[in-house]
């Protein structure tokens, strides 16, 4: 996300389709994972362009610790202001390499989260391997993006996203429609692509 974004942040948790999205992404990932299962209880995450945290939000009381990245200063002081125990805030650009690594341990997740962030980067496949880098093995990598029509539209295709995680040396690849959002009209389908790191 770019600084553009800390135009929307202060009425970012009202919008409902904004919520719809942070809803519907995290019962998808409970259905993928059972991330409500108590074996995530002593498990890290990192949601990577996490915004103002609503899925921060959601998975924080079922793990030991959620570390939120944004790069909108403004996004992350919604999410600080919300205090959540056991989520830690922090602003700043991981892809770029300038948050402050040694204070937060930017390695060894358990999960890594992207809901609807990668559609936005210049460089998708490029993050996602930086990503996917960050995992335990065994790890679990999970995005949310819009479903493009094409490759020139918006979003990612099916296929990009799977050419994405394969190239990040993602293993068990699972890219699918989970749900859509029904907005001015329009019908925006979102996809769910997610892998497992095989690697140490």
């Amino acid at each position: 996300m770019t600084d553009d974004w800390n135009d929307y942040a202060d009425g970012w948790d009202d919008n409902n389709d904004v919520r719809y999205y942070a809803s519907r992404a995290f019962a998808s990932l409970d259905e993928h994972l059972d991330l409500c299962g108590k074996n995530w209880k002593s498990k890290r995450v990192l949601d990577f362009g996490c915004g103002t945290g609503l899925l921060a939000e959601k998975i924080a009381p079922h793990v030991a610790e959620v570390v939120a990245v944004d790069t909108s200063e403004n996004m992350i002081a919604v999410l600080k202001a919300k205090n959540l125990p056991n989520v830690r805030a922090v602003h700043g650009d991981m892809l770029a390499g300038n948050v402050q690594e040694v204070e937060i341990g930017f390695s060894g997740f358990d999960l890594i989260c992207a809901s609807s962030v990668c559609a936005f980067l210049p460089d998708y496949r490029g993050a996602v391997a930086v990503l996917a880098g960050l995992l335990h093995k065994g790890g679990q990598f999970v995005q949310w993006d819009w479903q493009a029509s094409d490759d020139n539209g918006f979003g990612l295709t099916l296929h990009q996203m799977k050419t994405a995680l394969e190239a990040a040396r993602l293993g068990s690849i699972r890219v699918e429609q989970v749900f859509e959002i029904n907005s001015d009209a329009r019908t925006m389908p979102v996809l769910m692509g997610a892998g497992i790191c095989i690697t140490e």
